[in-house]
């Protein structure tokens, strides 16, 4: 019976060493760059750069806030957007409290749910507490001036479960005005998208969070096709995002899809000619 328990020690071995990788994985962030041409941008916002956050899940205990507080000063975007799922559990409210108070320094921060910061753990109180350091747009939208030009940024509720209400978050922005449209999950294009809407920021789906090469997801937490796990799309008038978010959920692991931050550069215009 020697063989069961070199087996063993060799299953136990390759499961501890995948173990680290995948934990070491976890904790790689990356930054992403993007350039996202929009015929009708206000001149005054040709090159405005947004930041995409999504699915922190930030631990209790944990450095990952204060890491992505100091990429965010260093990338100097013009705007911050976060796109849902904060709290790894109700013990790491405090984490997040800490991470948004010091975000809030930053200029122009917008935020929406997801569907992890409605799980019973997270209260409507803990919700409502984080709308005190910037603006949680839950089916509205908002605009960013520069002297008399507009920026809408629009956010819908969790479209995991059938919270977001496009037609609500799209009413304030005018008739002719290009729309930047927060969404947690990329099921939110299951929708009758309106066509002022030009990029669309999401997450959700943790790029997979453990894939094939070439980054395969084998489940994608939507009832999309797997190739929306991840990554750039068109869809109609719009470009699509879907971040790989920068926390894990269940097990702290991660293969063939790192953790994200994500810039968006807005030109005005149709190419890069």
């Amino acid at each position: 019976m020697r063989w069961h328990f070199w087996l063993g020690m060799g299953v136990g071995v390759t499961a501890g060493v995948l173990t680290r990788i995948g934990m070491r994985n976890s904790r790689r962030l990356t930054v992403t760059q993007h350039t996202v041409f929009i015929p009708e941008l206000p001149e005054a916002f040709d090159g405005f750069r947004l930041l995409q956050l999504s699915d922190l899940h930030l631990p209790r205990r944990d450095t990952m806030g204060a890491r992505l507080l100091a990429l965010v000063a260093e990338l100097a975007p013009d705007a911050v957007c976060l796109t849902g799922d904060y709290a790894f559990t109700a013990l790491s409210l405090a984490e997040v409290d800490t991470f948004f108070s010091q975000l809030a320094s930053f200029p122009h921060v917008f935020a929406i749910y997801g569907n992890a910061d409605y799980r019973p753990d997270i209260t409507n109180v803990a919700r409502q507490a984080w709308t005190r350091y910037f603006p949680f747009l839950t089916n509205t939208a908002l605009s960013l001036m520069r002297g008399d030009q507009a920026l809408w940024i629009a956010g819908v509720d969790d479209p995991h479960h059938g919270q977001d209400n496009l037609a609500a978050a799209m009413a304030p922005v005018p008739i002719d005005a290009p729309v930047i449209l927060l969404a947690h999950s990329p099921e939110i294009i299951q929708r009758r998208l309106d066509p002022r809407i030009r990029l669309i920021l999401t997450g959700h789906t943790h790029g997979g969070q453990i894939c094939l090469p070439n980054g395969i997801a084998l489940y994608n937490n939507t009832t999309l096709p797997a190739l929306f796990a991840s990554g750039r799309h068109r869809v109609a008038q719009a470009d699509l995002y879907v971040s790989r978010g920068i926390g894990s959920t269940r097990l702290p692991l991660r293969f063939g899809c790192l953790p994200e931050v994500s810039v968006f550069t807005l030109r005005r215009g149709t190419t890069a000619s």
